[in-house]
């Protein structure tokens, strides 16, 4: 029996020293407007948008202050929100922030901004990408794992897009993830009236291409209906 009970306490603080030695999650939440999408290709001009990003921390009660003092150098704007317990039971600091909408690579690894958005035109559409600075990423990284000895991973990170259509008619092209909260495994059309919203949240494939290879497709609007 006290064999049983010293395997039991024994798993246990596995348990525990494994979850605290997990990755660290980053979650970031953005609005597009489609107006904004034209503006940039149209006139090869950065437009900063607002996003949501939430940080994974130990406790809402330690000190935070070194924290929102690094978080700040890798958005254009920060504005700290508040820190509270998520679904998962983890706690998150969640800040506002402002990031680029670019129309080429070079120009979005220019700004100081960790994440944002790239827009391009080809023969069947608009494209954009969640874009991500690599070398901005290690550092944060870097960061992270000096202060909690966890790495920072995109791999179960929630990237999230809401879509506003503020133009005409459209038809959007979504790559595989989550629509509306509905799962997709191929790419799926959608029509979008005026003044229609709709949510993308990406896949783990995709978060996984963004941390590896810097860049990861969210949608494409289709030629023919611009």
């Amino acid at each position: 029996m006290f064999r049983n009970m010293r395997n039991i306490k024994s798993l246990f603080i596995i348990i525990i020293f494994t979850t605290s030695l997990s990755a660290c999650k980053i979650d970031f939440e953005g609005d597009i407007y489609t107006s904004d999408l034209m503006d940039v290709l149209e006139n090869r001009s950065q437009i900063d948008i607002p996003m949501l990003v939430s940080f994974q921390v130990s406790s809402c009660d330690e000190d935070l202050y070194d924290l929102h003092s690094t978080l700040s150098d890798y958005f254009l704007e920060y504005s700290y929100i508040g820190c509270e317990v998520g679904n998962d039971f983890m706690s998150y600091v969640t800040s506002r922030v402002r990031v680029p909408i670019n129309s080429s690579q070079d120009d979005f690894e220019n700004t100081d901004s960790l994440i944002g958005y790239l827009v391009q035109e080809f023969d069947d559409g608009i494209y954009v990408y969640t874009m991500l600075n690599q070398l901005s990423f290690d550092m944060l990284s870097n960061y992270v794992e000096s202060q909690t000895f966890q790495s920072l991973d995109l791999s179960e990170s929630s990237l999230i897009v809401n879509v506003h259509n503020d133009l005409r008619y459209l038809n959007l092209s979504v790559f595989p993830g989550f629509v509306d909260g509905d799962p997709t495994v191929f790419i799926e059309d959608y029509e979008m009236e005026k003044r229609d919203i709709l949510t993308i949240l990406n896949s783990d494939s995709s978060a996984a291409h963004l941390q590896i290879y810097g860049w990861s497709p969210i949608f494409y609007i289709q030629n023919n209906v611009i």
